[in-house]
């Protein structure tokens, strides 16, 4: 199955180079497809590493942000699968990752569930943004939710959400198996080009012990309100929900008759979701040269 790796960077693109030379190593990998969201220096540079690489170019935008960029770069993917990567994210060439993990039309690899008892290994556990599945069905639920990529974060989990409540299973990735890793970075360089970092500097100073996972999201939820967000359940109880489903395992939404009350009550939710979410930007696209773009919203 041929892949199509996409990703977005804005000022990053020392870790994305290294990250980059990782990923075009791979057979199935046939295109990376990487929207630079008005880096500061341009990175059409890159294309010069491998005939895989396109880099789309966008103009005018200050802060950073994830939901548009992704969907935009999806708009040019040209194979069956996606793998949606963060730039500091590698894909490790000891372990190929295309032969631990295969997707179905019924089921989706994810990065969420990572953190296993005895292991506090940083270069593992941050790998939430990690998503491998198809492409028509990634289009058919919209993508990532363009309503949110203000704040920091939880358009990962959201998407997720989303992509369970279309029907498909969801199937974290192992961190025995070390097919993936990730650059170790400082909470600063994760979220300093977002418009929500003067927002959240009262996050970032607080003591590590007191941002444990639940409270941080909590605090990224209230931030990151707006007109569609109430629909969807917080990220924290999108932690418990995955949970909830790893336990299950079921291959579709079907057959309650079987499933403990707190189980039902799971399922229903994933039914009350709507599964497309609407883009909010239209694009128009230029193709520059055979690897890369510039695009304009219309």
């Amino acid at each position: 199955m041929s892949v199509s790796i996409i990703t977005s960077c804005k000022d990053r693109v020392k870790p994305l180079t290294i990250s980059l030379s990782s990923w075009i190593q791979f057979d199935e990998v046939d295109e990376v497809i990487i929207t630079d969201w008005n880096s500061q220096d341009p990175i059409d540079h890159l294309t010069r590493l491998s005939k895989k690489v396109k880099v789309i170019r966008v103009n005018n935008e200050p802060y950073f942000n994830q939901p548009q960029p992704l969907n935009l770069a999806s708009s040019l993917v040209k194979n069956e699968a996606i793998l949606k990567l963060d730039c500091d994210y590698i894909l490790n060439p000891y372990f190929n990752f295309f032969d631990s993990y295969k997707i179905t039309d019924d089921s989706f690899i994810f990065g969420y569930k990572v953190e296993e008892p005895g292991m506090d290994l940083y270069f593992l556990s941050p790998l939430r943004g990690l998503l491998y599945v198809k492409s028509d069905i990634f289009k058919l639920v919209g993508g990532y939710n363009e309503n949110m990529g203000k704040y920091y974060s939880v358009e990962d989990d959201e998407l997720c959400v989303r992509l369970m409540s279309y029907g498909l299973k969801p199937i974290s990735i192992d961190t025995q198996k070390f097919t993936s890793l990730h650059i170790p970075h400082t909470d600063k360089d994760r979220l300093k080009n977002f418009e929500s970092f003067t927002s959240i500097k009262d996050v970032l100073t607080k003591n590590k012990k007191d941002l444990k996972e639940k409270q941080l999201y909590s605090y990224m939820i209230k931030l990151s309100k707006n007109k569609n967000f109430d629909s969807y359940p917080g990220a924290f109880k999108m932690v418990d929900m995955y949970n909830e489903f790893s336990k299950l395992n079921i291959s579709s939404l079907e057959s309650l008759q079987s499933f403990t009350t707190s189980q039902k009550s799971f399922i229903n939710a994933l039914n009350d979701i709507d599964y497309f979410s609407e883009p909010l930007y239209k694009w128009e696209v230029t193709q520059l040269t055979d690897q890369t773009y510039e695009a304009v919203k219309i």
